[in-house]
């Protein structure tokens, strides 16, 4: 009988570990999305919270962000590239940021889905140029295959390109209570990896950390790691590159997250018309870390349309 009250003991203060870590403490709702930048749209599966800068009347430029950082990410490019005469969105995908976190799948199909409600709505029937970061390169492969007609150019930095093996984060149960427990918590400071110096944005951690305060970050972050980050995106890659439109690699020399060896894969991936530049002493984040470099490379990709 002892054994059997220490096993059950036991097994309720492993249960309850995830909670002694969790951050989760509040529900977006409408009092977070007026503290939030920006605006936000309403859907069938939440809001989306997003920033529009630039004359309606210019060129269109998404931006995609990545894994788990959200549209921060682009802050040092958006205001540079619609002062230079482009109408610039970036917004946060569901799950992250100041976005809504359905309890649904978070597949490619998600996110493809969501961007094209966003520039629907935003800008009914007008092509533009998108870019993509990380995982968000993933993404806007997946768009773009499926709208060839609406884009004017493709962007990608370090994009995300092969599956990846998540181990036991796939098991049913266990997977859940290993990524709430060990892998969740690590994602703050594991951020410093996508910079080459960060001791230089001492802030970097910090400003990750805000968006895992809203209930749902942490059960979006392992059903991507399981529907998307485990999946492979060669197929969408290879049918960007039956396309003529202009596109643009950009990959940085000191990447920690997704190796420069993948470059050459991807640019092959991409076919003809594609552009391939690395940048030295830039890692995963060069698009923030290195702007003074990147922005003007992207303005002339979009240039190129």
């Amino acid at each position: 009988m002892t054994l059997i009250v220490a096993l059950i003991a036991i097994f309720c203060f492993l249960a309850l570990l995830p909670l002694m870590v969790n951050k989760e403490t509040y529900s977006l709702n409408e009092v977070h999305r007026a503290e939030a930048p920006g605006q936000f749209i309403e859907t069938q599966l939440g809001h989306i919270h997003y920033q529009l800068e630039g004359s309606p009347d210019a060129p269109l430029v998404v931006f995609v962000h990545g894994f788990s950082a959200p549209s921060y990410m682009w802050d040092n490019n958006r205001k540079v590239v619609a002062n230079a005469g482009y109408r610039v969105l970036t917004f946060d995908l569901y799950g992250r940021g100041y976005s809504s976190r359905p309890n649904v799948k978070y597949d490619k199909q998600l996110f493809v889905d969501q961007i094209g409600q966003l520039t629907q709505t935003l800008a009914p029937n007008k092509p533009f140029h998108i870019v993509g970061l990380s995982m968000g390169g993933a993404i806007t492969s997946a768009f773009v295959a499926k709208n060839p007609s609406n884009i004017l150019s493709v962007g990608y930095v370090a994009p995300f390109n092969q599956p990846v093996d998540i181990g036991p984060l796939t098991l049913p149960v266990i997977g859940k209570w290993l990524g709430y427990l060990l892998f969740i918590p690590k994602l703050p400071t594991n951020q410093a990896n996508d910079l080459v110096q960060p001791e230089c944005f001492p802030y970097w951690a910090d400003k990750f950390s805000e968006q895992m305060m809203y209930k749902g970050f942490r059960r979006a972050i392992i059903s991507t790691g399981r529907h998307l980050i485990a999946k492979d995106p060669t197929d969408d890659f290879a049918e960007v590159g039956k396309l003529a439109i202009p596109k643009l690699l950009l990959w940085g020399k000191e990447d920690k997250v997704i190796p420069l060896s993948d470059a050459e894969r991807v640019k092959e991936l991409l076919g003809s018309n594609v552009e391939l530049e690395v940048f030295e002493d830039a890692g995963h984040a060069m698009q923030y870390e290195c702007y003074d470099r990147i922005n003007p490379k992207l303005l002339s990709h979009f240039e190129r349309a």
